[in-house]
């Protein structure tokens, strides 16, 4: 047993290292090695003496030294510990790219790890039905190895598929059914799970160069926070050297353009059924704190139940593209002397209405129409969510009059108008017999002036627009439950009737500007500065197996994406 030693034997502490003693180093530390200056406890011991006697190093520290390393810099702000983050700190918490990033990681690792937990809950039970299968057999023991080592096999294709990156080639493309400035629609079938999907394919460089890698990972972003039935699903999102691909679950109804070029106008109470839908889709996309911008009919499909979900998220980001803002400011600029030319609202959709059915090249351009940008958004000032009020305003007078309310028979006079929307303004009037049907309501005319209106009296708020009298019959809590107007007659899950045929020499030719457009977007400078595959980080996205999603107690599904990379 070892005893206490005497008090003569206890150590001391080094002179050094008293409180009295000069010391060169600002931290508080000696400068020579400082295990030198303390004997070793557990040696000590070990030789007889015990621990009591020697001082704590940290107390020793505390009380001795003059300063103290994590106090010195507490007091000298270069830590949290006193005031907050310092200026460079705060500048690179706020950037969006760094926020975006975290949460992609965050939500990476969250997934990860519930589809691991998933992958292996799901593993157990096939086990146990294996074991309790081939139990009740009463199997001999050759005939139990001959099971056990397909089950395993069985396994071990689960595993690699987990594994396995998403690739283009794992989907069969069925038909085309759309054509943007910067990339292609097509219907696709994953070949490995039979679903069916609008795949949106875009290349990387023509992205880069134009500035619009933001926008796909925004809209990349919309469509994975969400599972509301207001705004298309994603089901993958993937990546080669060349492209990147966005899988969207296919909406066979078509856009509501195509809607409203076969209808003309719509009665009040279907204007009211459609224009309730979308704003119950747009309210998602402000609850998870997006803005579109953009809004118009192209942007809202028509699913299988004649209900709508809202599309393209490009814009829906925390600014716009600088370009495209000094491209609007200069359009107005160009028609500010410009004459408002006056006409009546039959010539108003007489003209329209040829516009759409002769010229054949409407379809959308890269940047889009402004037909239905607010006045904000078009002069670069700031503005708030209720500009997607506006335009939504923009589309239920439509609706009702059969064509926007700033439309004019040249781009110019369009211009124009949205220059002087607060005199171009007015209620549709129909005097002939055969067009008094077309008249507005004063009800109606009402809730388009609440949402056309200037930014300080517009419209902000779903619960605004819920309780305005037009909405008085529409049930908000339910309203997918309602049977719609109109429903897609379709002749199986991959019929594209409803989109233009891009195999017809007739459909094609409404394609001619974009064409021209993606020319001209090829003939662009490539960017000096290098084009990283950092850029792309956070992607990839893969959450489908082959049937439905189960999570924790999902049978015997498995992920694509659960171990893939991020890149």
């Amino acid at each position: 047993m070892l005893s206490k030693p005497p008090p003569s034997q206890s150590p001391s502490i080094p002179q050094s290292a008293r409180s009295d003693s000069p010391t060169k180093d600002v931290s508080g530390l000696p400068q020579a090695n400082p295990y030198s200056y303390y004997r070793d406890v557990h040696m000590d011991t070990a030789k007889g003496l015990t621990a009591a006697g020697f001082p704590d190093v940290r107390m020793t520290t505390a009380k001795g030294f003059p300063s103290d390393i994590m106090m010195d810099t507490a007091k000298g702000n270069k830590t949290m510990k006193a005031g907050g983050f310092q200026i460079w700190e705060r500048e690179l918490l706020d950037n969006p790219e760094v926020k975006r990033k975290a949460t992609v990681a965050q939500l990476y690792f969250l997934d990860y790890y519930f589809q691991t937990l998933g992958y292996l809950h799901s593993r157990k039970e096939r086990r146990a039905k294996f074991d309790k299968d081939t139990a009740g057999r009463d199997l001999k023991p050759t005939e139990h190895a001959k099971e056990f080592k397909s089950y395993c096999g069985r396994e071990r294709v689960l595993l690699r598929r987990r594994r396995t990156k998403l690739r283009v080639d794992q989907f069969h493309i069925i038909a085309q059914v759309g054509q943007g400035g910067y990339g292609e629609v097509f219907l696709a079938r994953k070949q490995e799970t039979g679903e069916v999907c609008a795949l949106k394919k875009m290349r990387k460089r023509t992205l880069f160069k134009m500035d619009e890698i933001r926008h796909v990972l925004v809209e990349r972003d919309i469509l994975t926070a969400t599972k509301t039935p207001w705004l298309v699903r994603l089901l993958y999102a993937f990546q080669d050297p060349q492209y990147v691909y966005l899988a969207m679950e296919y909406v066979p109804g078509g856009d509501f353009r195509t809607l409203l070029n076969n209808s003309g106008v719509l009665k009040e109470e279907h204007a009211r059924f459609y224009i309730s839908e979308m704003f119950a889709a747009v309210n998602e996309l402000h609850k998870l704190g997006y803005i579109h911008r953009d809004l118009k009919p192209e942007n809202f499909l028509v699913d299988s139940t004649g209900h709508v979900k809202l599309t393209d998220f490009g814009l829906a980001t925390g600014a716009l593209n600088p370009k495209l803002i000094e491209s609007l400011k200069v359009k107005l600029d160009k028609v500010k002397d410009n004459q408002v030319v006056h006409r009546s609202t039959l010539e108003r959709r007489s003209i329209y209405r040829s516009i759409r059915n002769e010229d054949a090249r409407y379809a959308d351009s890269i940047v889009g129409s402004p037909d239905y940008m607010a006045p904000e958004v078009l002069r670069g000032k700031p503005y708030n969510h209720s500009v997607d009020y506006w335009s939504l305003g923009c589309i239920l007078f439509e609706f009702l009059a059969g064509f926007p309310p700033f439309s004019g028979s040249t781009p110019e006079e369009t211009w124009t108008n949205l220059k002087n929307w607060s005199t171009v303004l007015r209620r549709p009037e129909y005097d002939k017999p055969e067009d008094l049907v077309f008249n507005l309501t004063d009800v109606a005319w009402d809730a388009v002036t609440t949402l056309i209106a200037h930014a300080t009296t517009r419209y902000s708020s779903i619960g605004q627009v819920g309780a305005h009298p037009f909405f008085e019959l529409t049930n908000w809590d339910d309203l997918r439950s309602v049977r719609a107007p109109f429903v897609p007659a379709l002749d199986s899950e991959i019929d594209t009737g409803y989109y233009d045929d891009f195999t017809s020499l007739e459909d094609m030719a409404k394609y001619a500007e974009v064409k021209e457009k993606q020319k001209n977007v090829d003939a662009v400078k490539e960017k000096e500065e290098p084009f990283g595959r950092g850029v792309w980080v956070g992607f990839t996205f893969g959450k489908n197996g082959p049937g439905p999603k189960t999570g924790l107690g999902g049978g015997g599904g498995y992920d694509d994406g659960a171990l893939a990379t991020i890149f």
